[in-house]
């Protein structure tokens, strides 16, 4: 009984200690911040003073692009985004709330894309079910037999 407590203790805490070492992510660099969104404010007045444009129509050698590239673009994530019900992607409404995720996709999206995602999403949660009920059936119900 008390190897299982400090087996699972020791276990506890070395999973925490990959997060430990994160913390430099946290970190905020005002100085940055304030440079990117001055390239911003820029790229905004130059689209407010001509009108009609639009990112693809510009040119590629503009140096208001310099740091913009179609791949990061918040434009096409936002459009990626407006086709899933809520802007949340069909794949999660699967994978969190199984047939009723599904049938939610298939009446609001009223795409036939989208409610193949979210049976895919509901598939890859019903796989993972079946993997962890066999997990503790066939493992963590033998564990006496580890200790």
């Amino acid at each position: 009984m008390i190897k299982k407590v400090l087996f699972s203790a020791l276990f506890a805490f070395a999973c925490n200690l990959g997060f430990a070492a994160d913390a430099a992510l946290f970190e905020v660099n005002e100085q940055e911040i304030s440079t990117e969104f001055a390239q911003l404010d820029e790229l905004e007045s130059y689209v407010n003073a001509n009108d009609g444009v639009t990112f693809s129509a510009m040119d590629a050698s503009n140096p208001l692009l310099a740091n913009v590239s179609a791949g990061n673009s918040a434009l096409g994530v936002v459009s990626s985004l407006a086709e899933a019900p809520l802007g949340i992607p069909s794949f999660l409404w699967g994978f969190c709330f199984n047939v009723a995720g599904v049938a939610i996709v298939y009446f609001v999206a009223d795409d036939r894309e989208e409610t193949r995602k979210a049976f895919i999403g509901c598939a890859v949660s019903g796989g993972l079910y079946i993997l962890w009920w066999v997990f503790w059936v066939l493992v963590a119900g033998n564990a006496f037999l580890f200790f």
